[in-house]
């Protein structure tokens, strides 16, 4: 029998073991040698207990229970993207990574394609299919409802969305806001009867790719989501149909810890910000799509990107995505190897490595329950000086937006191009010339209102092919 003494151990607080510490530094300053400031805004301290914890934990719900029997409880979809240039050619290769584990399908048109052709045998209500058009949304968005309505198709048997948003077409093209949002309105009326058909997508992951921090990208993707639902229920679309019909795409760069706390801050904060417009939704109904960030990739060492890929999509599992899209570093001109690479990391996370045998493994750390509610604290701070300052479109418009991503963006990349930060495969441990390295590195070009994505060892690379 085990006596209620058998861990006779004396409770240690958090005070004592800083003053072991302290000790130990042997003079030394504790916050200058152990504290290290995170994404520019959070202090991480060098270890965390339960006295930092201001609530007690729970188990976070990332999707509704399965409805079939017998499945794990974590369920996402592995996601693949497919840009088509040849209709019948791009079906082909649609089938082939259906047919090979993925389960999702990312199409990025920058055309109006014949839909008969491109899906054709292709069974949608057994996948999720994203569109994400790339030029003339209007055009692309309104031909893929028709050929819908043409199917004979049960509206809850759709299951994707539209990865366009009339805030995310500014960013790219500096149009009128007012149009963009009139097509939004019509678009969320002719998908409103598709439960699981998300015609809204605000894309988060432009901030982290461009450059910025995982707490600009929370800060200024809410922003974004703010400005939409206040225009459209202007125009007499209620906030409750504008939340139901939003899904949100995130980038997941290479601070692992800090990208698991970020997805899951980023639930609490999505039903935290529909409160504020009257609009009661739980965590686990918002969509979210999480891809592998091109902004952590390096073009000096192609193989160490599919250890960052790797550990990208793990967090993006931990922290509760609906989806995981790992983006093959050479994007759309990769080839067949390295987009049946990418489309394994994900399979493998779920098949060997069984990362869909617990909902939410995370649940109780004490670093991250407390990161979590500082990276929460911290964008609900700024998103109130954002609004003070006139929003989202005010910023956009004034550029000061831009500005601070940029900002941001060349401090972490002279970092690394003056070996302050350490860049495995860039700046450190560079690879031998046996392997294949050097990928073609292109000019970067960015309009003043634009916010393009890059690497944050591009200045690097840059400085090493001159």
């Amino acid at each position: 029998m085990t006596e209620k003494n058998f861990y006779p151990f004396k409770t240690t607080s958090k005070i004592d073991w800083k003053s072991q510490i302290e000790k130990d530094l042997k003079g030394k300053d504790f916050n200058q040698t152990l504290v290290k400031t995170i994404w520019n805004e959070i202090l991480q301290q060098p270890f965390y207990s339960s006295e930092d914890l201001k609530e007690k934990p729970i188990q976070n719900r990332f999707s509704p229970p399965a409805e079939t029997p017998g499945l794990s409880p974590r369920t996402w979809s592995t996601t693949v993207s497919i840009s088509p240039y040849n209709d019948k050619i791009e079906n082909k290769e649609i089938l082939a990574a259906l047919e090979n584990g993925a389960d999702a399908i990312v199409l990025e048109l920058d055309r109006d394609p014949n839909w008969n052709e491109l899906l054709k045998d292709v069974l949608l209500p057994y996948i999720h299919i994203y569109i994400k058009p790339l030029q003339n949304a209007g055009v692309i968005l309104l031909s893929f409802s028709k050929f819908i309505q043409q199917m004979d198709l049960n509206q809850s048997d759709l299951h994707g969305g539209f990865i366009w948003s009339p805030t995310g077409d500014l960013l790219e093209s500096n149009g009128d806001f007012a149009k963009k949002i009139s097509l939004t309105q019509q678009v969320i009326i002719d998908w409103k009867e598709y439960p699981s058909f998300f015609p809204i997508c605000i894309e988060f992951s432009k901030y982290r790719n461009s450059g910025g921090t995982g707490i600009q990208e929370l800060t200024f993707g809410f922003g974004e989501i703010i400005e939409i639902v206040s225009s459209l229920t202007e125009l007499g679309i209620d906030a409750k149909t504008c939340f139901d019909n939003i899904m949100i795409h995130s980038s997941i760069a290479e601070e692992f810890f800090l990208e698991i706390a970020k997805l899951k801050s980023l639930r609490n904060l999505f039903s935290s910000l529909a409160k504020q417009f009257d609009v009661e939704t739980s965590p686990e109904n918002l969509h979210l799509i999480s891809s592998t960030a091109t902004w952590s990739h390096s073009f000096l060492d192609k193989n160490s990107n599919l250890i960052r890929q790797t550990y990208e999509a793990m967090a993006g599992v931990i922290g509760g995505s609906n989806s995981i899209w790992v983006i093959p570093t050479e994007g759309k001109i990769a080839d067949t190897l390295e987009k049946r690479i990418a489309k394994n990391i994900s399979l493998i996370l779920k098949e060997e490595s069984y990362l869909d045998k617990v909902m939410d493994p995370s649940s109780g750390s004490y670093y991250l329950e407390t990161l979590e509610a500082e990276i929460c604290a911290k964008v609900q701070s700024n998103i109130t000086s954002l609004e003070s300052k006139g929003g989202w479109l005010k910023s956009f418009q004034t550029r000061e937006l831009q500005k601070s991503i940029r900002e941001t963006r060349i401090l972490i990349q002279n970092q690394i191009l003056n070996k302050v930060l350490v860049k495995v495969g860039a700046n450190k441990y560079q690879p031998s010339k046996k392997l294949e390295n050097n990928l073609e590195i292109q000019d970067f070009q960015e309009k003043e209102f634009q916010l393009r994505p890059t690497r944050a060892s591009f200045s690097l690379e840059k400085s090493l092919a001159q």
